[in-house]
């Protein structure tokens, strides 16, 4: 049986360390205690801990024949990895997929995901006492948030400051148009096409490039994610795109290697940093590899495709949002309905529960419990 080393457990790492339990002897090597449902900490911010407890989910029950090992690695090459600690994982495959990290609070910023949980539930606290919000970055998750604290809390006044004209620059403009009309029907301020300084949490006064001051209780600054290519950037000649990620081969491996492969946000894949992308290249790759194990010659093996159009799903809320979808030369926008349906209404929670080998909710975790900072007056 084929040894893989999979560097990194988050959507991509975890995904592809699932599809290939039963074919290879895998290793998933990861320094997080348990994996976090990222794609459901912008809601979880806005509702606060019953939400938020569902997040972190441990790994013990992800492989069935593999391994997970809670460490970080420290090097990498085509015949394995080296943790931390000095050991040395040998493999046939190396696939790193260390991801991406973010400036705001939606990422862990350490290997404790309890950390996690608990600033998350102290800035809902500061959620729930400040009285306008400011949201600076009109990117995907600038976009969602705005959207999600107005549906959580619709008393509230909120802004979004966006450098550029367009929101989710870089997609499909209808969309865009489309939710900047979703956002101010929801009596969100939009400032388009203009800067902000002096970011800070708040309470802040923004001055802005149109001239403007912008004032606010909490100030949250979305200004897009950075990929963690530390292990990448120590091999030597390799090189990246202007967003930090490494270039790849057409079968996802950094130039000149063999049997190192790369998933996800941290490398140029031809998709964005998003989940969605991840669903993609994770059943790929996976095929790929099986048929290497096999025997296949990689030359006669497809190469990875991203998708023709990116597709983006942006909640406003459970039942509200928009989304492009791959559908057509240029893709086609859809509304609150299908929306809801691919992402709004559970945030794919569900999904990734079971995935891990867990009940799609927590019945005690999402009981009203505190967490160690939540608000007990």
């Amino acid at each position: 049986m084929k040894r893989i080393v999979i560097v990194g457990g988050g959507y991509a790492g975890m995904g592809l360390a699932k599809a290939l339990d039963r074919r290879f002897e895998v290793r998933m090597i990861e320094p997080r205690d348990r994996f976090v449902h990222n794609l459901a900490a912008i809601r979880a911010l806005a509702e606060g801990p019953p939400l938020l407890r569902q997040l972190a989910v441990p790994y013990d029950r992800l492989l069935r024949r593999g391994t997970v090992l809670q460490a970080r690695a420290a090097a990498v090459t085509e015949q394995g990895v080296t943790l931390a600690d000095g050991r040395q994982l040998e493999a046939d495959y190396v696939v790193v997929a260390t991801g991406s990290r973010h400036n705001g609070p939606f990422k862990p910023q350490t290997e404790n995901a309890a950390d996690f949980l608990s600033a998350g539930a102290a800035l809902h606290q500061r959620l729930l006492q400040a009285r306008s919000v400011a949201i600076v970055g009109g990117g995907p998750v600038g976009v969602e948030l705005a959207g999600e604290i107005a549906a959580a809390h619709p008393g509230k006044a909120l802004h979004l400051v966006s450098a550029t004209q367009q929101l989710c620059a870089g997609f499909n403009p209808r969309l865009g148009e489309r939710l900047a009309a979703q956002l101010r029907a929801r009596g969100i301020g939009l400032k388009l096409g203009v800067t902000a300084a002096g970011l800070s949490e708040g309470p802040a006064v923004l001055a802005l490039s149109d001239g403007t001051l912008l004032e606010a209780d909490l100030v949250f600054a979305s200004t897009g994610a950075v990929p963690d290519a530390a292990l990448l950037r120590a091999l030597p000649g390799l090189p990246f795109d202007t967003r930090g990620r490494a270039q790849l081969d057409p079968w996802l491996r950094p130039q000149g290697m063999q049997r190192l492969f790369v998933a996800g946000d941290v490398g140029a894949t031809g998709d964005p940093m998003t989940a969605i992308a991840v669903t993609r290249q994770v059943p790929w790759l996976a095929g790929l590899l099986k048929s290497l194990a096999g025997g296949a010659s990689i030359e006669r093996l497809r190469p990875y495709r991203p998708w023709p159009v990116q597709p983006l799903v942006v909640p406003l809320g459970p039942s509200a949002g928009s989304s492009v979808l791959p559908l057509g030369r240029e893709g086609m926008v859809f509304g609150d309905r299908v929306t809801s349906l691919l992402k709004g209404r559970d945030l794919l929670l569900p999904r990734y529960r079971r995935q891990l080998g867990y009940p799609a909710r927590d019945p005690v975790a999402a009981a009203a419990v505190p967490l160690p900072l939540e608000n007990r007056s």
